[in-house]
């Protein structure tokens, strides 16, 4: 072998062992980021309690945990419960449906006023609208009572202008007046017209009978949040042969009642006499109120209604 197959063999050699030593130092690709590298495990500040007096924090302590249960006050029935939302919109000024044994509230709260609220009545009285047992709510353990401290941060709240989440005082409302019911009777105020057995076909919401030449007295019962019964600006009773179409009406005006204790009631009275209304037809009633501060008459029963509630506000002259 001659030198220069000698050296050529030798750089071949070396040139391969060169290749064969950069690829076994070449790195291996980075892995693929796992997302799990970018959490850190720190400590978490639990958020702050709400007020104990604010309606939020009335609501966290007390009203979801111990009233919006099964059965109670999550939805079913006012005053609902389940949000604080929904607590505020039917406790403050909002106008109660079942009231005490003296008929002394209106509102379930009122703002600034323990004693007007029927919020705090029903915590605090074990007899409120029932002397055959104890009825103070919350209804969970019967007979029972909250906590006084729970108590006390209903005071607080109430006392303090039951304001809302945001911090606001609300405004007292004046909404338009309500007619709530009639109660129709004789000259004497003795036979209660309106019963089943007194209507046609016995059925509850059809016209009640009553005879001619006859004295009917209707006593139409209405309620407002800002405007005193007595002070109704417009007290009309309108009767027509169509259930829709008052414009032909006959019209009478109510006198304001006020009967003591112990029937403490107030109502509008309408006398008519029955002798120069048509016979032999349904006659339709319908009744209008305004308390100055609308500017439309509150009416019952409206053209929306269904029929049968126009029926039951109707009666029938027998000839």
């Amino acid at each position: 072998m001659n030198v220069n197959k000698k050296y050529i063999l030798l750089f071949s050699f070396i040139t391969i062992l060169f290749f064969v030593i950069a690829d076994s130092c070449k790195k291996d690709p980075p892995p693929p980021h796992n997302p799990y590298d970018d959490i850190h495990n720190t400590t978490v500040t639990p958020p702050t309690p709400p007020d104990p007096n604010s309606i939020v924090g009335i609501h966290a302590n007390i009203l979801k945990t111990r009233c919006a249960k099964s059965g109670c006050h999550e939805g079913h029935f006012e005053p609902d419960f389940r949000t604080v939302e929904s607590s505020y919109a039917t406790l403050v000024y909002h106008r109660i449906k079942k009231n005490s044994l003296d008929s002394a509230f209106t509102f379930r709260v009122v703002p600034y006023d323990t004693a007007k609220s029927v919020l705090y009545a029903r915590l605090t009285r074990c007899n409120f609208a029932s002397t055959s047992g104890c009825d103070r709510m919350p209804q969970d353990i019967i007979g029972v009572p909250l906590q006084q401290n729970l108590i006390d941060n209903i005071v607080t709240w109430i006392r303090n202008g039951a304001k809302d989440m945001f911090g606001n005082v609300p405004k007292y409302p004046n909404t338009a007046p309500r007619i709530l019911y009639y109660y129709a009777t004789d000259s004497v105020f003795k036979a209660n017209l309106g019963v089943d057995t007194n209507r046609i076909g016995g059925i509850g919401y059809s016209p009640f009978y009553v005879k001619n030449n006859s004295t009917l007295n209707l006593a139409i019962f209405v309620d407002d949040d800002s405007t005193t019964v007595a002070n109704m600006l417009v007290n009309k009773l309108k009767i027509s042969t169509k259930a829709d179409d008052f414009s032909s009406a006959i019209s009478y005006t109510g006198v304001y009642y006020n009967l003591p204790p112990p029937q403490n009631l107030q109502f509008y009275l309408v006398t008519l006499n029955t002798l120069s209304l048509p016979k032999s037809d349904t006659l339709f009633m319908r009744y209008f109120v305004n308390d100055g501060d609308h500017p439309t008459d509150t009416q019952f029963p409206t053209d929306n209604l269904v029929l049968p509630y126009k029926t039951f506000w109707s009666f029938y002259v027998k000839p």
